[in-house]
């Protein structure tokens, strides 16, 4: 097998890093009483498989890294879960707060400024993943201490998912904020010529965080100008 191969075959096995769809276990609990949710309709909005949360609030659905599941249920909140690229968490626990859907609330919100609500959204992806990111890292003097735990390979993954993590919220950032419907909206782009200026285009998290509402707006502005200037006839609008 050539270098570049087992390398490749290595890192797969180290980090776990998903090829294909794979089994999500959870369960959905109230965010006052932390009592399981019966009755949660589960979304892979990629694959449009369905399912429903059981009387223990708990779960399986199929889906892979970057995939986007929506949790549904009358009388509360609806909440979205991306499950992340790299490392994927053996259990994911979903907190939902009783309320009504904010659907249309969010896609108003996104339409009218390009932005949504990153502070509430990062706490509680936070609070999904607190185990993991709580988990204690060892320190140089602790790897000599325990050898074996530092060598475990389910450590190992928490730990790459830590260093990912950050990474992981800022690329959400931008797909919450630079979306097709804020896109189209402000250009008219739709079909393939919206999905390669999206590509082409695409800001950083932090040319995003830096820009006001109206800069959002100059800049997809000044982008799509660039793009139907210099485009070829083939993929301008």
């Amino acid at each position: 097998m050539p270098a570049k191969a087992s390398l490749l075959l290595l890192l797969l096995c180290l980090f776990g890093i998903p090829a294909i769809a794979q089994t999500i276990h959870g369960e959905v609990l109230d965010m006052e009483n932390k009592k399981p949710l019966t009755g949660v309709e589960i979304l892979n909005i990629y694959t449009m498989l369905d399912i429903s949360s059981d009387e223990q609030g708990a779960f399986i659905i199929a889906a892979t890294g970057g995939q986007l599941l929506e949790f549904k249920k009358p009388g509360y909140k609806t909440a979205r879960v991306r499950v992340p690229q790299g490392y994927i968490p053996s259990y994911f626990r979903i907190i939902m707060k009783k309320g009504l859907s904010e659907i249309n609330k969010d896609k108003n919100y996104a339409a009218r400024t390009g932005r949504y609500d990153y502070k509430e959204d990062s706490i509680r992806y936070h609070e999904l993943y607190k185990t993991e990111l709580e988990f204690p890292k060892l320190s140089g003097y602790q790897v000599v201490q325990s050898p074996f735990s530092a060598m475990s390979k389910k450590n190992r993954e928490i730990w790459q998912f830590q260093d990912d993590y950050s990474e992981f919220e800022k690329e959400k950032y931008v797909d919450k904020t630079f979306t097709e419907e804020v896109i189209t909206k402000y250009t008219g782009l739709q079909g393939d010529s919206l999905h390669y200026f999206m590509r082409r285009y695409r800001p950083s998290y932090d040319q995003l965080r830096a820009m006001n509402d109206y800069a959002f707006y100059n800049f997809v502005k000044s982008s799509v100008y660039r793009y139907r200037s210099y485009n070829t006839p083939r993929n301008s609008q």
